[in-house]
């Protein structure tokens, strides 16, 4: 047959493979990417130099400088999450690492970071669609763990 279709693909391996690239690319550019989703935090998206009709658009902004560190951590939390396939699903020991990472005062900021994130993620320029489907599921993941976290 000419082509080919993913129709046919068994669907645990595709999953394993969409969460493995997510998992890569998120790790690969860790640092970049924890201060582009810093801008959602509470002091985030500024920019003193011009302003764009698209604010959170603007290539200019500035992350939460205070809120990096620990957006950074919740990434890391969330890629090991994407990597970690034979688990399950049970992200309980995840969760608590999550939790653990990030200090109440920060919660907030974090969340509307990984939110931001997750908001931006671009197909195909970031990510083929499956994968950013993936990552942006495993945000949400993030967002509500630390959220659990508040009650």
């Amino acid at each position: 047959a000419e082509g080919g279709t993913y129709e046919s693909c068994d669907p645990q391996v595709m999953e394993k493979a969409c969460r493995y690239m997510a998992g890569w690319k998120l790790a690969g550019n860790g640092i970049n990417v924890s201060r582009f989703a810093a801008r959602g935090g509470p002091e985030g998206a500024t920019n003193s130099r011009k302003s764009f009709g698209a604010p959170l658009a603007d290539p200019y902004a500035n992350p939460d400088d205070n809120v990096r560190p620990h957006v950074d951590a919740a990434l890391r939390v969330v890629c090991e999450a994407l990597l970690d396939t034979n688990n399950n699903n049970d992200y309980k020991q995840h969760q608590a690492t999550l939790q653990a990472a990030v200090p109440d005062e920060y919660i907030e900021g974090v969340q509307s970071s990984l939110a931001y994130l997750r908001d931006r993620v671009g197909v195909p320029r970031d990510l083929p669609l499956a994968a950013a489907r993936y990552l942006r599921a495993y945000l949400n993941w993030g967002i509500d763990a630390l959220g659990d976290n508040k009650k």
